[in-house]
């Protein structure tokens, strides 16, 4: 009989995107994988239909709003109550966590039941589910070295792996990267939900550049709503571009890339250190414990980013960061070769080896 593993995640992208990943990887050396996550997440799964998938609806606690916290208790009680007839009913040998607060149910109940859990922590600091969790959990796999908001006392669950990433990024042998000045590429990206000051701000800064005589080719992710009036910006200004809101093969695009201009969410950042894609990141300045800085300030003390935060970002000091970009290719060689000794490629292998004790086929 195979070995059955619940994995569990919020529904935003650097949160599911790893679990998918650990679960393909799982689910191809024979075990039997569920994944549980929210309404959010479920768009994510569309096209991983060979998995099975459940719903769970709860609530956040951390609403300053009385009444909706006094609603969101009772959520997530019944939340709880759900994750335990979900696990009752499938039995599962391991529950790994990826954080999220629609983890927290399912985290918790295994615990009630006596099923061993295991979890994730993707970004530079512990998230606040994962904080709770990392009391009960059996071990907490890290992305990177957590030296914020980590209790001493979880030490020894400690195991430092690296981000979970695509296999078709962590298996690419090499990576290519134009410095050419005549073929100088941008990639944009907003995170999972895109971002719409990049909107307002790159075209114009693209266009500037042109106007010198600097030919940048462009590739923008950008919230649906502006999609149709950046293309056609680009389009009456003569300027090469490829406009999405999402794009499934964004690693392609990526790969072809000079530079990206990024927010710092976990996943987005460690796929342009993997692929060895300078950045400079605009962190998301309402994220949660500001992990979006810390996870670009962990970087950049690592000569691999630079971070113009969002009260900064505007038309006039991207249009000088670009020009300074494109005229000194060493800073973008630089950071290359920083970023070539951050790379992991045994996750998976360390994550399987430390959860065989649980699991072992």
């Amino acid at each position: 009989m195979s070995k059955k593993i619940i994995f569990t995640t919020g529904g935003t992208g650097g949160h599911i995107f790893p679990a998918l990943h650990l679960m393909e990887h799982f689910f191809s050396k024979g075990y039997e994988v569920l994944i549980v996550t929210d309404y959010r997440g479920s768009k994510f799964l569309k096209s991983n239909l060979k998995f099975r998938y459940k719903i769970l609806k709860t609530g956040t606690p951390t609403n300053k709003n009385i009444l909706y916290k006094f609603i969101s208790f009772f959520i997530i009680v019944y939340s709880i109550i759900n994750s335990m007839i979900i696990l009752n009913k499938e039995k599962p040998d391991l529950v790994f966590g990826f954080g999220g607060y629609v983890s927290f149910p399912i985290s918790l109940s295994s615990k009630l039941l006596k099923i061993p859990l295991v979890i994730y922590e993707n970004n530079i600091i512990l998230g606040k589910a994962n904080k709770i969790l990392a009391y009960f959990s059996k071990k907490i796999f890290t992305a990177n070295n957590i030296n914020k908001n980590l209790p001493s006392k979880f030490i020894d669950k400690i195991y430092e792996v690296g981000p979970i990433l695509s296999k078709k990024i962590i298996n690419k042998e090499k990576f290519e990267k134009a410095y050419n000045l005549n073929n100088f590429s941008i990639i944009v990206l907003g995170g999972s939900q895109g971002a719409e000051i990049f909107g307002q701000v790159v075209p114009e800064v693209i266009k500037m550049a042109k106007d010198q005589g600097h030919l940048i080719e462009i590739r923008q992710q950008c919230i649906s709503s502006q999609k149709k009036s950046i293309i056609e910006f680009y389009k009456k200004n003569n300027i090469k571009n490829y406009v999405f809101d999402f794009e499934e093969n964004v690693l392609d695009l990526i790969l072809s890339s000079s530079i990206a201009i990024t927010r710092s969410g976990a996943s987005s950042t460690a796929e342009l250190v993997h692929t060895l894609t300078p950045f400079v990141a605009i962190p998301l300045p309402n994220s949660i414990d500001n992990h979006q800085y810390l996870n670009a300030k962990y970087y950049k003390d690592k000569g691999c980013c630079w971070i113009i935060e969002e009260r900064d970002f505007n038309i006039s000091n991207l249009f000088n960061f670009v020009i300074e970009t494109i005229k000194d290719k060493n800073k973008l060689e630089n950071i290359h070769r920083n970023m070539k000794s951050l790379c992991k490629k045994n996750v998976y292998i360390d994550i399987e080896r430390e959860i065989k004790e649980f699991v072992k086929l």
